[in-house]
């Protein structure tokens, strides 16, 4: 009798079983892999943008930032020596109907912006090599930046990527959705009937539409107690009625002559407070001043500026001494006290003829103070008394272009307003297999404009 063999292995049954089981696992398995990999590429394409969109936003801040550069070095000799110039071809349009005193222009497109700005080249020395004029623009899908030398030293050579003829078009990036650049808009602008530079005065008050700055300088007397009082004394300031230059005379010394040495108490001091000219003023004393200065409101908001011409005088005016004689212009309460955190700034009359007139601050308060009044205050120290100095083209302007925004995206400055235009803002979008980056960049330029 034969042995009953023992059968091991699967029936039909359980191997199409099984062989569901695989498909299912293996189906799984491929979509997760599909979608691994699906998602790794969503992802490098979106890196790959974003940063294709970061290389251009670096590329246009580090052109822009140079907008308007002009003050260049020339080389001196063993007895001239170096000096610094300007080149007035970085401007746009300076002698036009409408002066363009900007370094830039730009031109609004649906498919995206484009803009063209001047400025000087430097060799490595800081001296001058050329004006060079630099686009940035979109063209379909591209976006592209050529540059074109306008006007080139004696005896220079242009370099190959910014010819003086056929200006070299370089592809910066391709697949860019959007190029969209916005001017920055200055907190003070022009309103087509008063200019920008007009609506920035501040002090001296002055009626509309007027094209001249009378002021009138009004004189604090009377004492103030304690340690560190003062004793004002009245300056006189003529003509008397005001005008666009203030003579001021009459100055006291605290050098006691007796003992040959300062005052210990009671420091003479000559102080004057800006006002509006007015023929109605007749005399000042005590502390008229109070009513009549022209009274203020400074805001953290705005950058100012205080300036004003002191010309050279042949008389003791000249033996003012920097770090012993004191000479100031500032700001005081009705009170007739400093302002917190907002310092005097300290002037000195010119010592020579060729020594320039001009004197000018900036400032920006830390704060919102109303009611506040600008002062010129003197303390002397020399021996001799006496001296005149002369206040002339005084101004308290909010700088123009230092403060700005990007609230209005449309924004399209007036030709005069252009030269105030510090910044600009440009968003970039780029395109890699579906998946975009986006960049909104802002880059500074400090230099456009002749004020800067």
């Amino acid at each position: 009798m034969s042995g009953i063999r023992n059968r091991n292995g699967f029936t039909l049954m359980e191997l199409m079983v099984y062989i569901a089981i695989l498909g299912v696992i293996v189906l799984i398995a491929g979509r997760s892999y599909s979608n691994s990999t699906k998602f790794r590429i969503h992802t490098q394409n979106m890196l790959k943008a974003s940063d294709l969109a970061e290389s251009v936003a670096t590329m246009f801040v580090d052109d822009i930032a140079q907008t308007g550069a002009k003050s260049y070095k020339t080389a001196g000799n063993a007895t001239t020596p170096d000096k610094f110039e300007l080149s007035p071809l970085v401007y746009m349009d300076p002698t036009g109907s409408v002066p363009d005193s900007s370094s830039f222009s730009i031109v609004r497109r649906n498919n995206g912006d484009s803009i063209t700005i001047r400025r000087v080249r430097y060799d490595n020395n800081g001296y001058f090599e050329a004006v060079e004029e630099v686009s940035w623009y979109k063209r379909q899908k591209s976006i592209y930046r050529n540059c074109k030398t306008i006007n080139l030293k004696s005896g220079g050579t242009a370099p190959q990527e910014c010819p003086t003829t056929d200006p070299l078009e370089v592809e910066i990036v391709s697949h860019a959705d959007s190029f969209i650049i916005v001017p920055a808009q200055p907190l003070v602008i022009s309103d087509g009937s008063t200019s920008a530079a007009a609506k920035s005065i501040v002090l001296p008050e002055v009626n509309a539409g007027a094209t001249e700055y009378p002021f009138k300088l009004l004189p604090r007397q009377g004492s103030v107690s304690g340690p560190s009082g003062a004793d004002f004394f009245a300056l006189a300031a003529t003509p008397p009625d005001g005008g666009n230059a203030q003579e001021l005379s009459g100055f006291r010394t605290n050098y006691n002559k007796t003992n040959h040495q300062e005052n210990a108490a009671g420091k003479k001091v000559g102080q004057v407070f800006v006002a509006r000219a007015n023929t109605g003023i007749t005399s000042i004393s005590g502390d008229d001043w109070k009513t009549l200065c022209s009274k203020i409101t400074l805001e953290p908001t705005y950058e100012y500026e205080i300036s004003f011409k002191i010309p050279y005088s042949d008389d003791n005016s000249r033996l003012f001494c920097p770090g012993r004689d004191h000479a100031s212009v500032g700001f005081r309460t009705l009170q007739g006290e400093k302002i917190a955190g907002l310092a005097d700034f300290l002037f000195y009359p010119p010592i020579s003829k060729s020594e320039p007139s001009t004197r000018a601050f900036r400032f920006r308060p830390q704060k919102t103070t109303k009611d506040v009044c600008m002062a010129f205050t003197f303390a002397s120290y020399a021996p001799e008394e006496g001296g005149r100095i002369t206040i002339n083209n005084l101004r308290l302007k909010k700088v123009e272009g230092s403060s700005y925004n990007f609230d209005d995206t449309s924004y399209d400055p007036a030709t005069t307003d252009k030269q105030n235009v510090k910044a600009f803002q440009l968003r970039v979008v780029v395109n890699v297999g579906g998946e975009s980056g986006e960049i909104l960049q802002v880059a500074p330029a400090p230099s456009n404009g002749p004020g800067d």
